[in-house]
């Protein structure tokens, strides 16, 4: 289990250099609070919960393919299952 607010941080940071960071905290604060991740631990699944709900914005401004490289290091960043090495 993971605190959420560190979820959120690295998922920001690795999401700014794409979004900027302003459109990276906004996306990820908002997918966040929808699935009631704003306090508390995240398991893992609840982890790729939110990591599925940025993926459909993000592919908008990067394309699916690179969408899913990003998320793949957020995931080394957050340490949960499946990131990239």
């Amino acid at each position: 289990m993971l605190p959420a607010d560190e979820v959120i941080k690295k998922l920001v940071h690795v999401l700014a250099p794409y979004l900027g960071e302003n459109m990276a905290r906004a996306a990820v604060r908002s997918q966040a609070d929808k699935l009631g991740f704003k306090h508390g631990r995240l398991s893992p699944a609840d982890v790729e919960r939110l990591l599925a709900a940025v993926a459909p914005g993000l592919g908008v401004f990067v394309g699916r393919d690179k969408a899913q490289r990003i998320l793949d290091q957020a995931r080394a960043a957050i340490g949960a299952p499946g990131g990239a090495p």
